[in-house]
């Protein structure tokens, strides 16, 4: 995928990448912490990457 790269303007497609990440590190930080299970990061994640329309970085 080719996405324009304008400083002034980051497309959504940046943006919606950047958003999954950060999500993803609360998520791996609450999987460390054993806040919640594998089973619930695994789901969450999918979701997440639904939600943003991003891939997974965990495949």
């Amino acid at each position: 995928m080719r996405v324009p790269y304008f400083p002034e303007a980051p497309s959504l497609a940046v943006i919606n990448e950047i958003k999954y990440y950060m999500v993803l590190s609360v998520l791996k930080k609450m999987l460390a912490d054993g806040v919640i299970t594998s089973e619930n990061y695994k789901g969450s994640t999918v979701a997440i990457a639904e939600k943003y329309r991003v891939s997974r970085y965990d495949i």
